[in-house]
């Protein structure tokens, strides 16, 4: 199945699963693109750091050993570690979230950068090498756990895939090189 739509809301687990199960996979990748044309790209108006796994049983402390030990691993904890590997990239805007988000993690030495886009931002989407989950949904806790939204999650070796994931790549590296700094 080349692309997937969810639709969710609160009582739904589906998005959350989606989300925590894709960037698992990412992390486990072990063949990354040398080239920073395969940079991971973050792209919300609002992010927060959410929880993305539950590690109560520390089964994801080879993939995020940095936080290793913690019972909850967030989205921080995530990049940081795919910033190990490849360069994150994450576009946003001055939201209260996401100068919250920017402000309680590190990233300064590791290869996470971030530009701020100006206010008409709208976009929301995850892309990866492997995936291009996009939608309506932003990168929080309410975005991913609470709201009702609708994502696409386009992922596999299809022919429609792959042409998904290279326009994407294409718009966003152009957009990340108009943006400042």
């Amino acid at each position: 199945m080349p692309t997937l739509d969810v639709w969710s809301n609160a009582a739904s687990s589906q998005l959350r699963d989606l989300v925590s199960s894709a960037l698992a996979c990412v992390l486990m990748r072990t063949d990354w693109p040398s080239d920073q044309a395969r940079a991971v790209y973050v792209c919300s108006p609002w992010i927060s750091d959410f929880p993305v796994f539950d590690n109560r049983y520390g089964q994801f402390d080879a993939l995020v050993t940095q936080s290793r030990g913690s019972s909850r691993l967030r989205l921080g904890d995530v990049l940081i570690a795919l910033a190990s590997v490849t360069t994150v990239r994450i576009v946003s805007k001055q939201t209260e979230a996401t100068r919250q988000f920017l402000a309680g993690r590190d990233f300064a030495g590791s290869n996470v950068h971030v530009r701020i886009a100006g206010d008409e931002l709208h976009e929301k989407g995850l892309l990866t090498p492997d995936f291009y989950l996009e939608g309506s949904m932003n990168l929080t806790y309410s975005g991913v756990h609470l709201n009702q939204e609708k994502v696409s999650y386009h992922a596999g070796s299809d022919r429609s895939v792959i042409e998904r994931i290279a326009a994407a790549y294409a718009e966003l590296d152009r957009r990340w090189r108009q943006l400042t700094p």
